[in-house]
């Protein structure tokens, strides 16, 4: 009879979100992880994400929350679920694929588990549950999946403990609304290699308790208050790796945000009070939005508008030494994020454009003599700018880009954004690179 049960959610789960996400119907839709965690999905190193993480189940995941891990090298994963509350209940599956159509394999039973199915939860029971830690085999470039199905009804939550070499990234995943004070008859681990009677039926007995919404927000409650970004391409509805601001409106004091998976952040609030939430991208236009905090747990779509056909902006931290084209190192992290602007965005077609100061004759400096090409310049200030524009064009096409999806000019002190500058400052705003959107 329990099995019955256990195969209707897992089943159900896989439906319900096989009908909520894109066409290739990816169960995994909640929670991504690179192994080892310094890495990025197309295995290029990255900062190390925060070992400490929360999350909220969604209403897709009311049935099981999945993670999916995207293994980049040779490892023996080592793995872990506990409950956040002793009542709480629930079963694990592992799953090892690679194509995109996980949730309809597993949904037609096409895909067996990697490992057999344990519990965790109420020990108490005549069958213990497992608690112990879990380990396999996981190979390089696989993706292996893991499923906390619930078992029990209102369960709290569980935290994933993934252990890589010395770090242990632990993901504290809330199950919201979560109720404490419920009778419910305990439903005990099967074996699922028993087959399904005919005859089976589902039965769980469940006293509701009356919880107003007063009682929800009393300040023993287990919950804080979160607030959850989701920075999104306004377009394409993808998610967009950008950067987010968020400060007490009354106070502007910063809030500290933890980024638990592409361009999803997320931070503890209170209750009453408003945020202002800023965010910026390369590519994109600049996003501000205020909201005030009335329930515990607050969703916000960052909808960030990308730059269109005809549309320029500059490139902030592109910096060329004095009257060279030779670019200064700083400039690297720019232009790495242009290329992979580009790389994601194959369609578009872009002008370069190099900016001066003003139109003026430039002539050699004798403290670059012993150095390239580059840094031995002599001409006029817009010949300049338009060399400048073609470093830029060349690192592009170094770096993957289609030459013929790259032009580059110069345009030396013609469009000014200041046109009377009085001092250095201002003057230097004129020197600058943008990126003008030919084609989008």
């Amino acid at each position: 009879m329990k099995q019955l049960l256990f195969t209707f959610l897992i089943l159900f789960s896989c439906l319900a979100k096989a009908q909520q996400t894109e066409a290739n119907n990816d169960c995994t839709f909640s929670k991504e992880i690179i192994i080892p965690f310094n890495n990025s999905a197309d295995g290029t190193n990255k900062v190390k994400p925060p070992l400490n993480q929360t999350v909220f189940y969604s209403y897709r995941d009311q049935f099981s929350y999945w993670y999916k891990i995207i293994v980049k090298e040779d490892i023996t994963l080592r793995f872990k679920v506990n409950t956040i509350n002793d009542s709480d209940e629930y079963v694990v599956y592992v799953y090892q694929y690679n194509e995109k159509d996980f949730c309809d394999k597993v949904f037609y039973h096409k895909i067996k588990a990697l490992k057999s199915a344990f519990f965790i939860g109420n020990n108490s029971l005549d069958d213990p549950y497992d608690l112990s830690e879990k380990s396999f085999s996981a190979k390089k470039d696989n993706t292996y999946y893991i499923s906390v199905l619930n078992t029990s009804i209102n369960n709290c939550g569980h935290t994933l403990y993934l252990i890589d070499q010395k770090d242990t990234l632990r993901v504290k995943a809330l199950h919201l609304p979560c109720k404490r004070d419920m009778a419910i008859t305990p439903i005990k681990p099967v074996n699922l290699n028993t087959s399904i009677k005919k005859q089976d039926t589902i039965i769980a007995k469940i006293i509701m308790p009356v919880v107003s919404k007063k009682d929800s927000l009393k300040k023993d409650n287990i919950f804080k208050p979160i607030l959850i970004c989701k920075v999104i391409n306004a377009i394409k509805k993808i998610s967009v790796e950008g950067n987010l601001l968020l400060t007490e409106k009354t106070t502007n004091q910063s809030l500290p945000l933890i980024e638990t998976s592409k361009g999803i952040w997320n931070t503890d609030v209170e209750i009453g009070k408003t945020y202002k939430i800023k965010c910026t991208a390369f590519g994109y236009k600049n996003f501000e939005q205020t909201i005030t905090i009335t329930t515990l747990s607050n969703n916000v779509d960052v909808l960030l508008e990308p730059f269109k056909e005809g549309e320029t902006f500059v490139m902030k931290t592109i910096y060329f030494f004095p009257n060279t084209y030779a670019l200064k190192k700083s400039s690297g992290e720019e232009l790495e994020k242009l290329v992979h602007f580009l790389h994601n965005n194959p369609s578009i077609r872009i002008e370069i454009q190099g900016h001066t100061n003003a139109d003026h004759h430039i002539a050699k400096n004798k403290a670059y003599k012993s150095l390239g090409e580059e840094w031995n310049f002599e001409g006029s200030a817009k010949l300049l700018s338009q060399k400048r524009a073609e470093t830029i064009k060349k690192f592009l096409e170094t770096n993957g880009i289609d030459a013929n999806r790259l032009e580059a000019k110069g345009y030396g002190g013609k469009k000014p954004i200041i046109k009377d500058p009085q001092n250095n400052e201002e003057g230097q705003m004129n020197i600058r690179v943008e990126v003008s959107i030919l084609k989008s």
